[in-house]
């Protein structure tokens, strides 16, 4: 009888692998280290099926808050909205962004303020020109993080009259 089960339950697992019938999964392993490695399928679309893991993301962005501005700053000693972008996502995900706001701005594709997840970047005009110069990273509910000129990294609300006034769109990379 036990031979029996394990045996079906081995055919089932043969069959399944060999007729298509299972989706290809993401596998993860890890070094002694803590290095994390991931696998991945050669047919697996990265931007379909990637989601942001947002308590991963919120610990590394907040570990910035305080964080003095300094244009053209990617450190904990200072930095500038679009580097803030840049260093969280590289200690994220090994993301290298462009360096501009202006260029991040012309990644992935726009989405709406209400399908927003954490993760997406949130995009501003300003300026004389009113092009974009200044990106955040959106955290849900409508909250962003960002470096702020006046305030360095902190937490804002997309309701706030400046941003409602300043807001160009929110866009998704990952």
């Amino acid at each position: 009888m036990i031979q029996h089960s394990l045996f079906t339950g081995g055919s089932i697992a043969f069959l399944l692998i060999f007729t298509g019938c299972m989706e290809p999964s993401v596998r993860y392993s890890r070094d002694s280290d803590g290095t994390m490695h991931i696998m991945v399928p050669s047919d697996w679309d990265y931007r379909a099926n990637y989601k942001v893991p947002e308590q991963r993301l919120k610990k590394i962005a907040e570990s910035y808050i305080g964080t003095k501005y300094k244009s053209g700053g990617m450190s904990r000693k200072g930095l500038d909205c679009s580097g803030f972008v840049c260093i969280v996502f590289k200690e994220l995900n090994r993301a290298a962004l462009p360096r501009s706001s202006g260029r991040q701005w012309k990644l992935g594709n726009q989405v709406s303020p209400d399908d927003g997840r954490a993760g997406d970047l949130v995009f501003f005009r300003g300026g004389f020109w009113g092009g974009i110069n200044h990106v955040g990273i959106f955290m849900g509910g409508n909250t962003f993080i960002h470096a702020s000129s006046s305030n360095g990294v902190v937490y804002d609300n997309l309701d706030e009259e400046y941003y409602k006034k300043h807001f160009a769109g929110i866009r998704r990379i990952f």
